[in-house]
């Protein structure tokens, strides 16, 4: 098994037919899961979590391959070569199929025409971080610092076209601030903020938690327009910012173009079971992530509303793409 692959669950096998997925035999054989997250990440870990619990549900092994990269593209690319048989499924975020649109003139994805989408898995929360050694201890402060340095106070994020490289592109215009983007591609993105090599971050919640109960990094605020659970002390970006609302975040499970409905209909079942598992509701709730489970149909009229709301947002904040 090469690097980046991992098993989640093994489950004793369903009886093959040959080879052949069909109602009654799928699925026969171990289901590969294409992930746009870096192993070891936030995003990376507690979908393992979840996996393992859909893995079961399912009665086969799931193997991660990590894909990290280009905000997701690589794994998109790698799974629309797949064969749309249930045996390969993709694991991304809104980067590609919702962000990307406005970041690049490159690269689109339709998600409704070269995918079949399964369900959301999950919602994001974003937070806004800093190293202790920065004075900024509230979101205005750190509005202040990079007024005061256009362009030198700098964030790390997951990548370009990433919803946290959204987040802020939309801070900075709704502050009127330059802010320098660091994007990476592996889990060094909170590391080299923790060390105080980059001043700040804008990361998910359970990638953050752990340093910022010891101390090692201050939250600033909550990308968004409410306080949540899980940091109940951090106020909302809104709260400074009126009006500032987050881009789409969610991850979901995604087919290539044309699955079969049988077998559309048998892994939603499987993935909605596994999401109803108690332990995989308290781990989310204590990783600041909302579990969203919804129907295939549910899920393309929601990815359609998305892309509606990230291009008002882009409008509002006048972002241009990139390349």
């Amino acid at each position: 098994m090469r690097p980046g692959l991992y098993a989640i669950t093994l489950v004793p096998a369903l009886i093959a037919v040959n080879g052949t997925a069909n109602a009654q035999t799928y699925p026969s054989k171990p289901i590969r899961i294409i992930s746009e997250y870096t192993a070891g990440n936030g995003g990376d870990v507690f979908f393992r979590h979840l996996a393992r619990y859909m893995s079961a549900a399912t009665e086969q092994t799931w193997i991660i391959d990590n894909r990290g990269g280009a905000g997701g593209l690589l794994a998109v690319e790698a799974a629309m070569r797949t064969a749309p048989d249930g045996y390969t499924l993709l694991a991304a975020s809104q980067n590609v199929f919702v962000t990307r649109r406005y970041l690049s003139r490159t690269g689109h994805v339709d998600a409704l025409q070269d995918f079949t989408p399964i369900s959301a898995l999950w919602r994001t929360t974003l937070v806004i971080a800093v190293h202790p050694s920065m004075s900024a201890k509230t979101l205005a402060e750190y509005i202040a610092h990079a007024k005061a340095s256009p362009g030198k106070i700098a964030y790390t994020s997951s990548g370009i076209g990433t919803q946290a490289h959204f987040a802020g592109m939309n801070l900075s215009a709704m502050a009127g601030i330059s802010l320098l983007h660091v994007p990476y591609n592996n889990a060094r993105l909170v590391q080299d903020v923790v060390s105080g090599d980059v001043p700040s971050t804008i990361s998910i919640v359970s990638s953050l938690t752990s340093f910022i109960r010891s101390g090692r990094l201050r939250p600033l605020a909550i990308a968004g327009s409410k306080r949540i659970d899980a940091l109940p002390g951090v106020p909302a970006a809104s709260e400074t910012l009126p009006g500032f609302e987050p881009p789409p975040t969610w991850t979901a499970l995604f087919a290539p173009a044309k699955l079969p409905p049988a077998i559309l209909s048998s892994l939603h079942a499987s993935i909605v079971k596994g999401m109803a598992a108690p332990e995989a509701r308290s781990k989310a709730a204590s990783d600041g992530f909302e579990l969203i489970g919804n129907t295939p149909e549910q899920f393309a009229a929601q990815i359609k509303r998305d892309i509606e709301v990230a291009g008002r947002l882009v409008k509002a904040a006048k972002i241009e793409p990139l390349d």
